[in-house]
């Protein structure tokens, strides 16, 4: 049976591997950051409370892996991916690598250490720690996955063994559409969310906070125009709000990661958007003073955790 590696086990990557075992799949959770090697029980809870899934799940250090021969998952936060792809060199040939993460271009460390096969899944979930090992999940809609390196047939035989009715997945053939899509939605969540410390539910709630949003959506959408991405505001406006509605009273990861005092990924989403937009002489200045609030906040909170 064809193993699954999923590496950077937090809460979106645990609930795909209980997932993945409770549908009878090979599945090896890899610590990139930790020398764990051990087996873990995880409960997820999926959706409002009507369904639970518990499974043992087998934890190994990155480190301490030779080869890794199978389909490589990588769900650790976006900032790690230089280090993730210089740790994977030598360890696997032509293993597909599937980037389940936020942000825009976190696909160039693997590209450029010449992976054969590494396909991009635009994640429309979301997840929450509950405790240590249990998990509060929510699938929004199926999560695209396309070709960044590789063909239809790599990418097929990827999406066969990662789809679960619990945690599904689908093929996409625009996916760079789909990943600034999600890119500008995230620079909305990611920021005022965390600013305001609040759940996602706070667009379908608070009329103010959602022109808020429309006003982020509004610069990154010109700058589409500039990119020639064809997305529209009314499109964007209307998934971010379809997310908010399902995952009310959910957390977003980079609140999470700040009451945790972990660094954040907004360098990859609001301030990366700004570092293109510039690149073009534009500029989006809530996005950005969004996203340098962010780092301040995330800094300020790493500080005080390490005091």
């Amino acid at each position: 049976m064809e193993t699954i590696y999923i590496l950077g086990s937090g809460t979106i990557g645990f609930a795909l591997a209980a997932n993945l075992v409770h549908a009878g799949k090979k599945v090896i959770a890899v610590r990139t950051s930790r020398d764990d090697i051990d087996k873990t029980m995880i409960q997820v809870t999926v959706g409002m409370a009507e369904n639970q899934i518990k499974a043992s799940i087998e934890t190994i250090s990155l480190s301490k892996l030779p080869r890794l021969e199978g389909i490589l998952v990588i769900t650790a936060k976006s900032y790690a991916n230089e280090s993730i792809a210089a740790q994977l060199r030598g360890k696997t040939a032509d293993s597909p690598i599937i980037l389940l993460q936020n942000g825009v271009g976190v696909e160039t460390p693997f590209l450029n250490a010449d992976f054969s096969q590494v396909y991009r899944c635009v994640l429309y979930a979301t997840s929450q720690a509950a405790s240590e090992n249990e998990f509060r999940f929510r699938p929004i809609t199926a999560s695209p996955i396309g070709i960044i390196r590789g063909d239809e047939a790599g990418l097929n035989h990827c999406i066969s063994a990662l789809h679960t009715d619990g945690f599904p997945f689908r093929a996409e053939a625009d996916i760079q559409r789909e990943v600034w899509k999600k890119a500008i939605i995230n620079a909305v969540f990611n920021s005022i969310c965390p600013l305001l410390e609040v759940d996602n539910g706070i667009f379908i709630r608070d009329e103010s906070v959602r022109e808020m949003a429309a006003e982020v959506i509004r610069e990154c959408v010109m700058l589409m125009g500039k990119l020639q991405v064809n997305l529209t505001q009314a499109e964007i406006m209307e998934q971010l709000l379809a997310i908010s509605k399902r995952s009310d009273g959910q957390l977003i990861s980079t609140l999470q990661d700040i009451q945790a005092g972990r660094k954040t990924e907004i360098e990859s989403l609001n301030l990366e958007i700004a570092r293109i937009a510039n690149s073009m002489q534009m500029e989006v200045p809530k996005t950005e003073l969004l996203g340098k609030m962010i780092l301040a906040k995330s800094q300020k909170a790493i500080k005080t955790v390490h005091e």
